[in-house]
């Protein structure tokens, strides 16, 4: 694991994506950049955790990620399974992905992402996921989300199916995508 202290002078990194960026989707491999604000901090060990989630699915055997023809679905499924399973350990304050937090509540922006839910290519999946304002940032096409809106609609995917089948997080590690969504749209 490799943790990095942010900038605390980017203004993007420290409004936008509140101060935290993390990565887990290299099996093996977990990068963590923060700032440490207090509530960072608190959320340190369930972020980490988060992107253990993220290596175990996509690690050789389980669930495929190829480039160019993985979906936003798998995307943002793979995000809610993600906080779901840091949910579990850490509890519903701190087990959420920050930027996703504000978007929950937000059916709308939650209803935009379920109609992307069938794009490809992650080249467009900055704006379906982490939202406009990181799509214009990083030289992707907005596609009319607010800041995390993606990991809102994953947890709210994930925990219809979470509710519905009676399942833990911890036991949906490798639950394809397509069987969250068919289940719960």
């Amino acid at each position: 694991m490799l943790l990095v202290v942010g900038d605390p002078t980017n203004e993007f990194f420290q409004t936008t994506s509140l101060g935290m960026n993390a990565n887990g989707s290299v099996p093996g491999y977990i990068y963590l950049n923060v700032w440490p604000s207090l509530e960072n901090l608190a959320r340190l060990e369930a972020t980490a955790v988060h992107e253990l989630h993220h290596n175990v699915r996509y690690a050789p055997g389980n669930v495929v990620w190829d480039p160019a023809t993985v979906t936003v679905g798998e995307y943002v499924v793979s995000e809610g399974l993600a906080d779901a399973f840091a949910r579990e350990l850490y509890g519903e304050e701190h087990g959420r992905t920050r930027i996703g937090v504000a978007a929950l509540d937000d059916d709308e922006a939650i209803g935009r992402v379920l109609t992307g839910l069938d794009v490809t290519g992650m080249q467009n999946f900055t704006a379906w996921v982490l939202g406009d304002a990181h799509a214009k940032r990083f030289g992707g096409e907005p596609v009319g989300l607010p800041t995390g809106a993606g990991y809102a609609a994953g947890n709210k995917l994930v925990d219809a199916y979470l509710a519905q089948t009676g399942r833990a997080a911890s036991e949906c590690l490798v639950t394809p995508a397509a069987d969250v969504i068919a289940a719960t749209l």
